[in-house]
């Protein structure tokens, strides 16, 4: 006896689940309780990467070794700078490209750049030796000396293709993982 009315009391609830989604009320049916699919636009996108305006993708250290010699008949004037501190690569979040098709957001990264160069000036180190009718050198020559290798260092850098390559890769992972955290998105392409 307790075993039909356990079969009975399970069958009038689905029959009574039946009986109510039939009787012509709003409830909603198995095919209704899918969510709508996620329709992503290149605005949501956007804003989700420019949170800040810049990504750093490689930071690395950086130093050089600028030599100075002045030859006069009345002695020697010569001196090395050697300059040194720290840089980053990065890319402007304002210049990523973000298209979308379906669930698949295709991005176009901007190539890395210098985006932040370290080079404390009061810390070059200065070695200098001069002839005995000479003075060491002046506050605007080691400033020159100074330019000239931050300068340097700048050119090394941008044509550096291991760091700009590091950088890139560092770029595609960091825009994919935050795109990816977006609802609704399945995939990230990069396009180039």
């Amino acid at each position: 006896m307790k075993r039909t009315l356990i079969a009975f009391t399970a069958g009038a609830i689905i029959v009574g689940g039946l009986t109510f989604t039939l009787g012509g009320n709003r409830a909603e049916s198995p095919e209704a309780a899918t969510p709508a699919p996620i329709v992503l636009h290149e605005e949501t996108i956007v804003n989700a990467l420019t949170e800040s305006a810049q990504l750093v993708t490689l930071t690395g250290k950086a130093e050089k070794t600028e030599p100075y010699f002045n030859d006069k008949w009345y002695g020697n004037q010569s001196a090395m700078v050697h300059v040194k501190g720290k840089f980053m690569l990065g890319i402007n979040t304002e210049d990523i490209e973000v298209t979308t098709a379906g669930n698949v957001v295709k991005v176009r990264l901007p190539q890395p750049k210098l985006i932040s160069l370290d080079l404390p000036y009061n810390k070059m180190a200065i070695h200098q030796s001069n002839g005995v009718f000479r003075k060491d050198i002046d506050e605007s020559q080691l400033k020159a000396l100074y330019s000239e290798a931050k300068s340097e260092i700048k050119a090394d850098i941008t044509n550096d293709k291991r760091a700009q390559d590091k950088a890139e890769a560092s770029a595609e992972k960091t825009v994919e993982s935050l795109i990816l955290k977006i609802n609704g998105v399945e995939a990230v392409k990069f396009v180039r």
